[in-house]
């Protein structure tokens, strides 16, 4: 191609001479701002992916939560928890002078795996829930930011 043309190799080479340096200068900071704009792009993509996974986690965990405290609720009622806890208040003198087997009478009453896994999804709704807040804050100081 280059032996067809070769009367217009020095015009071609001035042509593109000239372009380089006139059009296709980008302007001063042109690269630091694309790079910049590429990480804030990223950082709210991954911001928006933890709303996502903590919005899904809180409503797992409410759900979860409904189930496991009716258990809790039917646990409580038949092991007879409430009816040795309930001598607290009307019979104080006896458990103070057998204190220890009362102690001993109520945590084996306690419906412990029922009451664990609520606690346990309790803890997983206030985490995530601190978590989404903590994310939507960020999503919308970012906002703030760029308007």
């Amino acid at each position: 191609m280059l032996a067809v043309f070769r009367h217009q190799k020095g015009a071609f080479f001035r042509i593109v001479s000239y372009m380089s340096k006139t059009l296709f200068e980008p302007r001063e900071g042109l690269l630091e701002k694309i790079i910049t704009r590429i990480h804030h792009e990223q950082r709210a993509l991954a911001v928006r992916n933890k709303i996502m996974i903590f919005s899904m986690t809180l409503i797992f965990s409410v759900i979860a939560m409904i189930f496991v405290s009716s258990s809790l609720l039917s646990d409580f009622t038949t092991s007879g928890f409430a009816q040795f806890f309930s001598l607290i208040f009307s019979d104080f003198s006896a458990i103070s002078a057998y204190w220890q087997s009362f102690v001993f009478a109520l945590l084996e009453t306690l419906p412990a795996v029922s009451l664990v896994s609520f606690l346990v999804l309790l803890l997983l709704f206030l985490q995530s829930l601190k978590s989404l807040i903590t994310n939507v804050k960020i999503i919308n100081n970012n906002k703030l930011l760029a308007s």
